[in-house]
């Protein structure tokens, strides 16, 4: 996925989030890069900053994204606090089981730092391919200086949070029905296929 096309992807999933704030007001280039928030908003009749994060797959190669753990960025990838250390007041992470989960950005950075320090800010001893909770990743092989770790759902839920459902089950409906298409089409490519190698 190109640079463009991430970006596209991600101003989509914005946009999906934004359409639960009143008066949404979006961050210009330096807000977005340097102070780690993508959209100010009202919600729940509190005047709050957002940084919102799509769901994540383990590994690039995954089929579909997870829904057990958030990828959490604690240094940036040019070396500087990455956005869990961000002027964001809340970070709505997408979620299948339900629409967003909004957590206190400064809750989940005292909660991660804490456990990063138990573990010495260590990294996985365990194969590439398995993500183990708070262990630290990095990408410093592609040049990059950015630290991340993933974190499970159920320890930030236990965080200060606000949960934001379908905004009504029509919403819901469309999604599944869209998938279940989708599902469906690539049963049938899959069928294509298998018959004409016979």
């Amino acid at each position: 996925m190109s640079w463009e096309e991430f970006r596209e992807k991600a101003k989509i999933v914005e946009e999906d989030f934004a359409k639960n704030l009143e008066n949404p007001t979006w961050a210009n280039g330096h807000q977005n890069r340097r102070e780690h928030w993508d959209v100010q908003g009202t919600l729940n009749g509190e005047l709050l900053k957002f940084d919102i994060k799509d769901l994540k797959k383990f590994n690039r190669k995954d089929p579909e994204p997870q829904d057990e753990m958030a990828c959490v960025e604690y240094v940036g990838v040019a070396g500087y606090p990455g956005w869990v250390q961000g002027g964001a007041d809340y970070i709505a992470f997408k979620r299948k089981k339900y629409s967003w989960l909004c957590v206190d950005r400064q809750e989940l950075w005292d909660m991660l730092k804490g456990k990063l320090e138990e573990r010495n800010y260590s990294a996985s001893t365990g194969p590439w391919y398995e993500k183990e909770a708070y262990a630290t990743y990095d990408r410093s092989f592609f040049g990059k200086q950015d630290k991340f770790c993933w974190v499970p759902y159920e320890d930030i839920e236990k965080l200060k949070h606000i949960k934001l459902k379908w905004e009504n089950k029509k919403d819901f409906l469309e999604e599944a029905e869209k998938e279940k298409k989708e599902l469906n089409e690539s049963y049938k490519e899959s069928v294509r296929q298998a018959n004409e190698r016979k």
